[in-house]
């Protein structure tokens, strides 16, 4: 089983945003991997630039959640 967590290192200990949900003495492998706040400003952005170009549905081109209902 493969699961991916976020989490927040603070000192020997990482606070996780969410339940587990692992049975209390789990062994597990732990790979750690440091998100560089400049490297998360580029996916932010990237990710809001593929949403102002709209979605392409079909035919049209939905630029705004009101064009679906503009129909």
């Amino acid at each position: 089983m493969k699961r991916i967590y976020r989490g927040v290192v603070d000192g020997n200990v990482i606070r996780f945003g969410e339940s587990l949900d692992l049975p209390f003495g789990s062994q597990a492998i732990i790979t750690l991997t440091t998100l560089k706040k400049e490297e998360q400003k580029e996916i932010t952005d990237r990710q809001v630039e593929l949403l102002r170009r709209g979605f392409n549905l079909g035919k049209k081109l939905y630029n705004e959640r009101n064009d679906l209902y503009a129909r």
